[in-house]
């Protein structure tokens, strides 16, 4: 929890940073298009202040009205942060077709190589930290941070453009506007289908549950799912049983088996059987 939220902290900083430089660049040298993407990195220093909130409910323990934890909250967290972006998205093409044609100065190139090596940085530090501490959450804030440094990237051709092209600094600011609501639609769509249950494969988990059975004449192990809940597990057993054992049994044989498996610390809060 510690590295994530230094991680999240560091994060925001460098948004902070971002946008003061682009937005002030963007007045300086009244260039709309660098000010449309400086209000991108503003979205995205408000994703990062919502990740802090959002990793620290999901990290709760599991309760009697949450028997899986809180990690969906996690998920609901970065729904709304790709909300927040695909509202900046809709802003930034509205502020594009109000945009009247500037001749670029060169300068403006200096400021633009700055956030762009400090958002390529960002992005390859979260997705270090967030890979390596298994945090969904940081890894959505990579993916923001490279989309951020990519729509950077892609001013340096809009300011060329605009030497022979008048409306290239309002066509740039659309595309902006543009990449912002494709991100924000993909945050969306991959946290729906995580927040409804992620049903994932574990090689550990598998090899697990057939040295388990192994011990059990009289159960089959057939199979299992293993749905992911945030930091928590649901698993799912198929078994097949002997026609001679008796109900008696197979609840004393499934009570000592949730035990042995709770007790090794997978993550793994809630476990049914399914004979098939």
């Amino acid at each position: 929890m510690k590295v994530e939220k230094r991680t999240l902290v560091f994060s925001a900083i460098i948004n902070l940073i971002v946008a003061l430089i682009k937005i002030s660049a963007g007045n300086i040298f009244n260039f709309a298009s660098i000010i449309a993407d400086g209000f991108y990195t503003v979205s995205d220093l408000i994703t990062d202040v919502l990740a802090m909130i959002g990793a620290k409910v999901s990290k709760k323990r599991p309760d009697k009205r949450h028997p899986l934890g809180y990690g969906n909250f996690e998920y609901i967290m970065q729904m709304v942060m790709g909300f927040v972006i695909f509202i900046v998205g809709i802003v930034v093409i509205y502020m594009s077709f109000k945009i009247t044609y500037t001749r670029p100065n060169l300068l403006v190139i200096v400021p633009l190589l700055i956030v762009i090596a400090l958002k390529m940085y960002s992005a390859k530090m979260l997705l270090k930290v967030g890979e390596k501490i298994n945090s969904s959450i940081l890894v959505t804030s990579s993916k923001e941070s490279f989309i951020d440094g990519i729509s950077s990237l892609a001013l340096l051709l809009v300011i060329s453009a605009s030497f022979v092209f008048k409306k290239a600094d309002m066509v740039g600011s659309i595309l902006i506007g543009i990449i912002i609501m494709v991100q924000a639609y993909k945050i969306i769509r991959e946290n729906i289908g995580s927040l409804m249950g992620e049903n994932i494969t574990d090689e550990k988990v598998e090899a697990m549950l057939e040295g388990i059975f192994q011990k059990y004449r009289k159960i089959s192990f057939k199979g299992y799912d293993l749905i992911k809940h945030g930091y928590y597990q649901q698993l799912i057993i198929k078994v097949n049983i002997a026609q001679d054992y008796t109900i008696k049994s197979l609840l004393k044989a499934e009570l000592k088996i949730k035990n042995e498996i709770i007790h090794k610390r997978m993550g793994i809060k809630f476990i049914d059987f399914v004979l098939e």
